[in-house]
């Protein structure tokens, strides 16, 4: 598959980004003529399916870097949050248009397994708002359905847009991305004044000063690692999050350099490990390519390989929980909650400010540091735990099965479809380890790849 930046990429994408420009900056000013606006655009948009993608991707994934743009206009912190839920507003909106027109699109059998999982976060995202406040359980409304709402995002473009230019619109934002990324962390100071990083930052982290900026760039040693005396700077780039940024630009260059560019994906390895110097992603980038090898490179069968997958998750589990890792400590502690019904959604995790031991209240014990993990977070899936109880069963079999499914989807020798196999079991797993492995920069991303992809075929002799 051919890579490069077309015209009607180029023309498309810079179209897209006035439009953003234009209704963020609107949005900024006046909310309600921003809704206004918006609504028109997207009712106009909708019918140029080139135009719509490129809009799409810019607003799901640089949106931080366009509220930054017109963060010095931005009053309050709460009107500063709203517009952080733009881009999930927007895959919400075109999920509700794929329901509406469901037999277009899937299987019967998908859609009620679907419904049935929003209607259950829904409900118990209504518990939660109740004990814990909207704003908890709507963040994590969010985190637990975006990898399901971008999947069906993506399953809608792929009925209208050629995958070629969807392919070729994302590798131009992933260049951009992983070219600003290099040149921030070269020129961190002169980046992060032309993309208005103090004002973003002043309203989100309450940094006043270029010089407590750069400081908050380099506040963590290495990996996040205590014991490590190396500090490098840590930023990020167009999407502003750390975290995020790391795992976005790993996936992307596995589903764009391998297996057949290694040398351009270990450089976009160690770009993320410079930048970024996320464990979460570096994990997830080995055990990505440890799995290709043992399913594609050897004569194992694919259960053996599975197994020797889950053997090298616990001895991470292990090794974490010996350790005392957070991260372990979160998802062993929610899993003491797996058979309950549940404390609705903003019970626990690191977005939310809930500190207790169920939703009637009861106060966390004391464990100075370690308290707030005592109701499952730093893990998806203690958070998972704590939130839904029992019904998180339903959660992890909904998405164990469309595993099954689109690996019966991508059968054969493809390596596009291959990557995307290993992609999708490799990130759900990661929620062990990491609550930003669900963001619409990790999960959600390789969701709405499976999505772009799911009723196309590729030339065969594209192979392993």
């Amino acid at each position: 598959m051919g890579l490069k930046f077309r015209k009607d990429v180029v023309l498309w994408s810079i179209i897209a980004f006035i439009l953003n420009l234009i209704i963020f900056g609107i949005f900024t000013f006046n909310f309600a003529v921003g809704l206004i606006v918006f609504g028109i655009v997207g009712l106009k948009i909708i019918f140029y399916p080139k135009l719509f993608f490129s809009f799409f991707i810019q607003i799901i994934f640089f949106q931080n870097s366009f509220i930054a743009f017109f963060s010095g206009y931005i009053e309050s912190t709460t009107h500063f949050k709203i517009l952080h839920g733009i881009n999930y507003a927007v895959p919400v909106l075109l999920t509700v248009l794929v329901f509406k027109n469901n037999t277009h699109y899937f299987y019967k059998n998908f859609y009620y397994k679907s419904l049935v999982l929003l209607v259950l976060l829904l409900l118990y995202t209504l518990f939660g708002a109740y004990h814990f406040g909207l704003l908890n359980s709507i963040v994590y409304l969010r985190l637990f359905s975006t990898p399901l709402i971008l999947f069906l995002a993506g399953i809608y473009f792929a009925r209208t847009t050629n995958i070629k230019f969807m392919n070729n619109s994302l590798f131009c934002i992933f260049f951009i991305c992983a070219l600003v990324t290099l040149l921030q962390f070269l020129f961190p100071f002169y980046l992060s004044f032309i993309l208005n990083d103090l004002d973003y930052f002043e309203l989100k982290k309450n940094i006043l000063s270029w010089d407590d900026l750069m400081a908050y760039y380099r506040s963590k040693p290495l990996f996040n690692l205590s014991w490590m005396q190396i500090k490098l700077v840590r930023i990020g780039s167009l999407i502003k999050s750390f975290i995020s940024l790391g795992y976005f630009l790993t996936i992307l260059g596995i589903y764009f350099y391998w297996p057949k560019k290694k040398l351009y994906f270990f450089l976009i390895v160690i770009l993320t490990l410079i930048s970024v110097n996320s464990k979460g992603a570096l994990v997830f980038a080995f055990f990505t390519v440890f799995m290709y090898y043992l399913l594609y490179r050897t004569n194992l069968s694919n259960g053996l390989s599975m197994v020797l997958y889950g053997i090298s998750n616990l001895l991470f589990i292990l090794i974490g929980l010996n350790s005392q890792n957070e991260h372990i400590l979160g998802f062993f502690h929610g899993l003491n909650y797996l058979f309950t019904l549940g404390n609705g959604l903003g019970f626990g995790g690191n977005l939310s400010n809930s500190l207790v031991a169920d939703y009637m209240g009861t106060p966390l014990k004391d464990l100075g540091y370690y308290t707030r993990f005592q109701n499952g977070s730093e893990s998806v899936f203690g958070v998972l735990f704590a939130s839904l109880g029992i019904f998180s069963i339903y959660y992890l079999y909904f998405f164990f099965n469309f595993y099954k499914r689109i690996s019966q989807k991508f059968g054969g020798l493809n390596a596009r479809f291959n990557v995307l196999k290993i992609l999708t079991i490799i990130l759900f797993i990661q929620g062990i380890y990491q609550e930003e492995a669900f963001s619409p920069y990790a999960f959600g991303l390789v969701m709405f790849l499976v999505g772009v992809n799911y009723n196309k075929t590729y030339d065969q002799t594209e192979i392993i």
